[in-house]
C-alpha cells in the first residue's frame, strides 16, 4: 500500500495545523501547539558539536535510516504483559523468546527529584527490571541483544527494533543484554549493541538518545546525547505520532507509523547537522512525572480532543498518571476541577464557532463533543441565553 505524508500548515489560533493524508483513506487532522523556551525551566547550554554527536548522526544515518525504510515495521515488535500475548503479533522470522521467570519482589516507585526514578513506577532489584510511564525505542545496531521482559526474555538482532510499552517491566539498562537461552549459548563470545530514544510523550523539544553495549560480561553506555532541545517541535511530534500509532494499533496504521518515523529520523539527522539543537539540563524539577509538564500536557490533549468523550480516566491514561494523582496535580496547577475546565473550552470554542457565524448549531455542537441538547444546555446555564441568541447577538456587535 502506498502511503503518502502531505504537509499544508496554516496557524489556527497561534498553533500550527498539518494534515497527514494517505491514499484511498481519510486524513486526520493533528494540531501542533507552540512551546515556548520559557516553558522550561532548566538552563539551555549552547551546542556543542562533538566526536559522539557525529557517531550518533552515523548510526543514524547509515544504519538506522536505511533500515527502517528496508524492513519498516516487519522488523519491529512490541513488548507485551506475558510471552503469550507476546507472541500474538506476527513476529520477525529471528526474533528468538524463552521463559523466564522474576524472582525478586515488585517495589513501587513513589519518588519526586531524580531523574532516574522520575519515569519508573516500579522496580524488580533482583531480576534488574524496571516499569516506566512512558514508552521506550530501542534498535539493535550490532550483535544479538536479549531483553528480559517481564517473565520472558525476547533475543533481537541487527536492524531489529523494539517498542517497551508502559507499565511493562523491562531492562533497567544496568545489566547485560546477554542471556543464556540454552546450552549453547556462549556468553563471552557474544557482543551486542542498542540505541535508545526515550521522549516524554507531549514533551515537543526534547528526546534522549544513546548507546549501550554488552561483552564478556560487561555492560556500558556511551556519555548520553542527553535532554537534547530540538528548535523545531514538530520533529518530535512525528516521534509520538509515530509511537501512539504502535500503542493505539488503530487501522492501517501500518503504514502511517511508517511514515511518520521515516519522517522523524530524517527531519531529526537534518536538525542535527544544521546544528539546531541545544543540551540541557536534568530531566527532572518540572519535568518529572507528576509535574507542571504533565498537566499542560493533559490540557493540550483536551483541547485537540474536544470532539470526543473525554473523561478523568481517559486523560490520565493519555498522559501516563493514575486517575488520582492527576485529579489532585490537576486541580493544583489549574485552580479548577477537569470538569470545570473542560466545561469552559467547550464553551469558549462554542461561542468562537457561533461568532463566526458560517457553521450549523448540529455541526458546532460536534466540535465540541456535545449533542445539541447539551449546548442549548450549557449555554442557558453558564450565560443565560441560546446558542441562536448569542450568535445573533455577536452579529450585531460585528456590525455596530
Amino acid at each position: 500500500m502506498l502511503i503518502t505524508l502531505l504537509f499544508s500548515q496554516g496557524n489556527h489560533n497561534g498553533r500550527k495545523r498539518y494534515t497527514f493524508s494517505n491514499r484511498g483513506m481519510h486524513c486526520c487532522n493533528i494540531d501542533f501547539l507552540n512551546l515556548s523556551q520559557s516553558t522550561f525551566s532548566h538552563k539551555i547550554m549552547p551546542v556543542n558539536y562533538n566526536r559522539y554527536d557525529k557517531e550518533i548522526i552515523e548510526l543514524l544515518e547509515h544504519a538506522v535510516l536505511p533500515w527502517w525504510e528496508q524492513f519498516g515495521l516487519s522488523h519491529l515488535v512490541q513488548s507485551a504483559d506475558t510471552l503469550a500475548e507476546f507472541k500474538k503479533q506476527r513476529l520477525p522470522e529471528q526474533i528468538r523468546t524463552s521463559v523466564k521467570k522474576r524472582q525478586g519482589k515488585r517495589i513501587a516507585v513513589h519518588g519526586r527529584g531524580r531523574s532516574n526514578d522520575s519515569n519508573n513506577i516500579a522496580k524488580w532489584r533482583e531480576d534488574g527490571q524496571t516499569a516506566a510511564r512512558y514508552p521506550q525505542l530501542v534498535c539493535v545496531l550490532k550483535g544479538q541483544a536479549d531483553f528480559h521482559i517481564a517473565d520472558y526474555i525476547v533475543r533481537c538482532p541487527q536492524s531489529h527494533f523494539l517498542l517497551f510499552n508502559p507499565k511493562i517491566p523491562y531492562p533497567n539498562g544496568l545489566h547485560p543484554h546477554l542471556e543464556k537461552m540454552d546450552e549453547e549459548d556462549i556468553l563471552e563470545k557474544r557482543y551486542a549493541e542498542v540505541l535508545w530514544f526515550n521522549s516524554r510523550p507531549g514533551d515537543n523539544n526534547r528526546i534522549r538518545i544513546w548507546t549501550c553495549h554488552s561483552q564478556d560480561g560487561k555492560h556500558w553506555a556511551k556519555p548520553r546525547f542527553d535532554f537534547c532541545y530540538i528548535e523545531r517541535n514538530e520533529v518530535m511530534q512525528f516521534y509520538h505520532f509515530f509511537i501512539q500509532e504502535l500503542i493505539d494499533k488503530s487501522p492501517s496504521y501500518h503504514g502511517i507509523a511508517h511514515t511518520a518515523f521515516l519522517t522523524f529520523l530524517r527531519l531529526f539527522v537534518r536538525e542535527l547537522k544544521q546544528g539546531k539543537f541545544h543540551y540541557g539540563g536534568a530531566w527532572d524539577s518540572n519535568f518529572d512525572g507528576e509535574g507542571t509538564s504533565t498537566i499542560e500536557m493533559a490540557r493540550q490533549y483536551i483541547n485537540r480532543h474536544l470532539n470526543q468523550h473525554l473523561t478523568t480516566s481517559s486523560v490520565a491514561e493519555a498522559v501516563y498518571m493514575s486517575r488520582a494523582n492527576f485529579v489532585r496535580r490537576f486541580h493544583e496547577q489549574t485552580g479548577q476541577t477537569f470538569n470545570q475546565y473542560l466545561t469552559a473550552r467547550r464553551l469558549e470554542e462554542a461561542q468562537r464557532f457561533l461568532a463566526q457565524g458560517t457553521w450549523k448549531i448540529a455541526e458546532i455542537s460536534q466540535f465540541v463533543g456535545l449533542g445539541p441538547a447539551q449546548l442549548r444546555n450549557l449555554f442557558s446555564s453558564h450565560l443565560g441565553t441560546s446558542p441562536t441568541n448569542f450568535r445573533r447577538q455577536s452579529k450585531n456587535l460585528s456590525q455596530k
